[in-house]
């Protein structure tokens, strides 16, 4: 029997796309995080286990993301917007 009550979270999703290449994105992982301090932590978790199959520049960009842009993404998920990383 489905709950009339809706649970406030946030949904996260991990896609990979060869730009190179003409493929689809694929989707690698998702996860339903019940706070924005736990979605902001899967993403990062997220971002360094695909980092060493990355090129050196997307790499470059999702370490940068790591030590420079996080706080900017968790404070967009503080005010419940969407973002990508």
């Amino acid at each position: 029997m489905l709950s009339k009550e809706t649970r406030r979270g946030y949904w996260c999703e991990c896609w990979t796309q060869d730009l190179g290449e003409s493929e689809r994105p694929t989707l690698r992982a998702s996860f339903d995080a019940y706070s924005a301090p736990q979605a902001d932590r899967w993403v990062a978790v997220a971002l360094r286990t695909i980092s060493p199959a990355l090129d050196s520049g997307a790499s470059d960009d999702a370490w940068a993301w790591l030590y420079q842009g996080r706080i900017a993404t968790r404070q967009a998920l503080l005010r419940r917007q969407p973002c990508r990383v």
